[in-house]
């Protein structure tokens, strides 16, 4: 999948479906969510769901360090890179290698955060802004994204959905 492509999904739909179970997986394939976002399993059984994601024309996104049998080199992160929030020394370290690394996307985690920080993100880092983590309703999903991220990343079923709440 292409950057473009990723952003056209995004534009598309709100919320990614974060998948860490087969249960998971089913439940996305049936929702409303165009990008999937896949946080644990194994390499080896991806290839299927994957298919079947595309004929649905859902993009598909395997974390490449939470996925098993992937290797977690530097051609690994240079698409999404996630940058995780605990302080503001993990932000300003964060910031100094994502930089570096110069990836098409940034994931910040926690999510919830997001509204909290984007200024100063938005500031340091070109961006765009997934945000991802503890985002659990519709309205954490508008702030999320009134704040300026083009994208939420969610385990919530409910969210997978336009009718959710």
């Amino acid at each position: 999948m292409t950057k473009q492509e990723f952003l056209r999904l995004a534009h598309r739909f709100p919320v990614a479906a974060a998948l860490k179970s087969n249960d998971d997986i089913e439940a996305a394939l049936t929702s409303e969510a165009l990008l999937l976002f896949m946080l644990k399993g194994d390499a080896f059984q991806l290839e299927p769901i994957i298919e079947q994601a595309h004929k649905q024309g859902k993009g598909f996104v395997v974390h490449v360090d939470l996925v098993s049998g992937i290797g977690k080199d530097r051609a690994g992160i240079q698409y999404i890179q996630r940058l995780l929030l605990v302080d503001d020394s993990a932000l300003e370290t964060g910031v100094r290698t994502i930089a570096r690394a110069a990836p098409d996307i940034v994931e910040v985690l926690p999510g919830i955060i997001f509204p909290e920080i984007a200024t100063t993100l938005q500031q340091l880092l070109p961006g765009p802004f997934i945000a991802g983590g503890f985002i659990r309703n519709a309205t954490e999903v508008a702030r999320i994204r009134a704040a300026g991220a083009i994208l939420s990343s969610s385990s919530t079923y409910a969210l997978w959905n336009r009718t959710s709440s």
